[in-house]
Formats: structure tokens, sequence, C-alpha cells
């Protein structure tokens, strides 16, 4: 009997087949060409604008907004970082060869522009609320800038299902990690998650915002801290490493020319595919956060995207798939869920923690994301205000997601994911002269006031 779960583990397959993926691909291409290759041209004022002026110099912007340019970053860096960056690599590598980094890198490269453009346009289109917040995303760039309200709609709709169902999974993933680690019961684990997140998201954005500048600077440093060691144990293969990532990438291996290229063509596809899917862009989901940061002009929030990929692909996914090809735990035969935890505990058995520990870090930060996901889309399919409803959907599904069995909803929550980028594709071309044209009044007139909202509203 052909099952439910099978349909719809077909129909993912279908969407997340390899035209989406080079669709995904073909748009990074596309805004790095028109923004003239903005991530590498203007990557030291990228550098500047999010990481030196606000935390070394303590520089405050000026403009409007509910939480600070940083706090949006580690809020949305959040959501992308997740257990993805660590399974999810090795999966890659498992599927795709050591290769299949090198087309990861690619892939984190050109989704910087993908990323850039999706938050200027998350900023120039977002909208004030009554109580003076700040919202925005894909839906009202949709909406407002092509005048689409029914796409806008149907982005937000499923923007929200696939929100629910990944709330499940995240749930499920961080509650399974606690009992295998620590040896707790599931309800203990799903109170240990509850608790915390339930504090955090009834203070609402602004308690989410002082939360993650906190949480997420500490769970990347302390995970690529880990990674080093490992890295720096096994120093003499580094080199012979990257020569290996980059070989397996580029150059046909030896034996028929049939299997050779389709070597190749499965590095590209799983590299490609899992930097993509880490850091979410093409997905719109970082311009819901990063519009309510505070900030004078959309192309300078915009270049914290930049460095959103930067921490999550090339930063986070690389490390993890450095270690795995470094301590050569690819070549034996065991899942990629633990291949990085073997890679970790061959160095010293306490290490496990290291992983154990950030894949719960990961979860968590993923989850509190997916609440302000839930509540800004249920704003704008229901009103103002009615978000706020969420907060109960989103605590019941925390509690109650680890002792399902998930399966299906992956597969759906997929389904949902794969066709919410289509509209917001749809919207990032089709206003891609907007962002053009304000990243060229940024960097023209650079740290003048010279924005005008009004100016660049089709």
């Amino acid at each position: 009997m052909y099952s439910l779960e099978a349909y719809f583990k077909n129909l993912s397959n279908i969407i997340w087949g390899n035209w989406l993926i080079v669709t995904l691909f073909m748009v990074g291409i596309f805004f790095t060409v028109i923004l003239k290759f903005i991530q590498l041209r203007h990557f030291s004022t990228a550098i500047r604008e999010t990481v030196i002026e606000p935390l070394i110099r303590k520089r405050e912007i000026a403009g409007e907004g509910s939480i600070s340019p940083f706090q949006a970053l580690t809020t949305a860096l959040g959501s992308c970082v997740g257990n993805g960056n660590i399974v999810g690599v090795a999966t890659a590598i498992v599927g795709g060869g050591p290769g299949a980094l090198f087309w990861m890198w690619t892939a984190g490269v050109l989704g910087m522009a993908t990323k850039y453009a999706e938050i200027v346009l998350g900023v120039h289109f977002r909208e004030k609320g009554a109580e003076g917040s700040y919202t925005g995303g894909p839906m009202y760039y949709i909406s407002k800038g092509l005048n689409l309200p029914l796409l806008g709609f149907i982005y937000a709709g499923l923007l929200f299902l696939q929100n629910a169902g990944g709330t499940l999974i995240q749930s499920n993933a961080v509650r399974e990690v606690i009992v295998n680690l620590f040896g707790l019961k599931p309800i203990v684990a799903s109170l240990l998650l509850f608790i915390p997140t339930f504090l955090i998201i009834n203070g609402g954005i602004k308690r989410l915002g002082s939360v993650t500048e906190r949480l997420i600077p500490f769970m990347t440093g302390f995970y690529l801290l880990g990674g080093l060691i490992i890295i720096a144990v096994n120093a003499e293969y580094i080199l012979p490493t990257l020569k290996l990532i980059i070989s397996s990438a580029l150059t046909p291996q030896a034996g028929v020319a049939g299997v050779a290229g389709y070597s190749i063509k499965r590095a590209m596809r799983y590299g490609v595919a899992r930097g993509l899917y880490s850091n979410e862009a093409g997905e719109g989901t970082a311009a819901v956060i990063h519009a309510t940061a505070i900030t004078d002009h959309p192309a300078r929030q915009g270049l914290f995207g930049i460095i959103e990929v930067l921490v999550d692909t090339i930063l986070i996914c690389s490390v993890t798939g450095l270690v795995i090809l470094i301590s050569g735990v690819d070549r034996l035969d065991i899942s990629p869920a633990i291949m990085i935890s073997t890679a970790f505990s061959g160095i010293h058995w306490s290490l496990k923690y290291v992983v154990g520990i950030s894949m719960v870090l990961f979860g968590f930060s993923s989850v509190l994301a997916q609440w302000y996901f839930g509540t800004a889309t249920l704003n704008f399919l229901a009103g103002e205000k009615k978000g706020n409803l969420y907060k109960y959907l989103f605590l019941f599904l925390i509690f109650t997601g680890p002792f399902f069995t998930l399966d299906l909803v992956w597969y759906i929550q997929d389904i949902f994911l794969g066709l919410l980028i289509i509209p917001n594709i749809l919207g990032i071309i089709l206003l891609s002269p907007v962002v053009r044209d304000l990243t060229i009044d940024f960097f023209t007139n650079y740290q003048r006031d010279t924005y005008s909202k009004e100016r660049y509203i089709p």
C-alpha cells in the first residue's frame, strides 16, 4: 500500500529537486553580478559596520526599529545555525565526497548577495505598528513592492505552517540530545526546553534580542573552539585535506569518464544544496527578523546578512567539514549523525559533550527564532496583536513535539519550505532595481543622511 508518508516524501523530493537548487544558485549569481560583487568589494565595510563599530567602538546607529542591528543579526543566526550545520554537513560529505565542501563555500559566497538583497527589501518595506514596533519580511515586500497582496498572504501562510512543523522537529531534536547525553527522562528534558523558552518569549522581541546577543556568540565560539582543537591536533593533515577538497570538487577522478563526471556532479549537488539550506538564502526568513532592527538605511542592515552567511556557512559548516575530513571519520562505516561526535571523542572522550551541548544550544536558538516567525506571520495574516496568540500554540508545540514520531512532519515542512521560496525569489528578482538603487545610494553617500523611503517605493 502506498503510504501517506511515501507520498509526501516523493513530493518533497520533487520540490527540492535539482531545479530548485539550480534556481537558488542562479539567483545568487544574479545578485552578485547586479550588485557588482558586493560581498567581496565591500566585505571590509561589512566587517566595520557589523563588528567594529557596534561591538568595539560601541557606536549606536541612529534610526527607528525595535531591537539593535546586532541583536537582529544574532536572532537571525539563531534561526539558520542549527543542527544541520553538524549533521547536514556530514550528510553532504557522505553523499558528495570531500568536494562537497568546496561547493558549499561557493554557495555561501553567492548566498551572501541573495541574503543582502532580502534584508534590504525587508527593512525598506517594513511597517510600523500602533505600539511602535516594526514588522517586515517577504510578505510585506511582495504585497507592497509588487502590489500582490494575495501572493504575500500565500507566502505568510506557507511560512506559518512550515515554522510550526520546524518547531516540532527542533524541540524533538533538542529533547533527544538531552536524554541521550545526560540520561534524563523525556519529561524532564521537555521541561528544560519549555521553561526558559516561556520566560524569554514572554518578554517579546526585545527580550529575545537581549538573549540572543549573548547566547549566539557563546554557542558559536564554544563549538568553533572545540572544532579548532581537533584541527590543531591534526595540523599535519590540514594542507592535504584542503588539496583533496579542491581536487575532488574540480578534477575528475580516475576511472570511467561517466563515473568521474557523476562524482563531480554529486559534489556540486550535495555541496550547493547543504550550503543554501544551511544559510537560508532565498527563503526570506532573515528579512523578517532584520526588519525589526534599529537602522537608518536598508543597505546598512543588509550588510549584516553578508556576515550572517559568513558565520553560518563559511565558519561553522567549514569547521564541521574539516573536522570530519581531517579525522578520517568519513571513511568509517557509521551514520552521518554520529560522525562529528566520533571525531571529537576520538581526541578525548569528554569532547563529545562539546558536540552534545552545541546541538542543544543550536536547536534551542532555532526554536526561539521560530517563535518570532510564527508571531510575525500571524500578525500579517490576522492583524496586529493577533500574533500574540501564537505564543500559546508555540508553547504547546515545543512541549508536546518531543513525544511525537516526526518523519511525516519532516517531509511536510520541507514541502512548505520549498514552496515559499518560489514567491520570495519572484519578489526579490522583480524588486532587484530597488535593491540596486538603495545600494548605490548608501555607498555613494556613505555615512550621510540621504535615505528617503518614499523615493524608492516603486
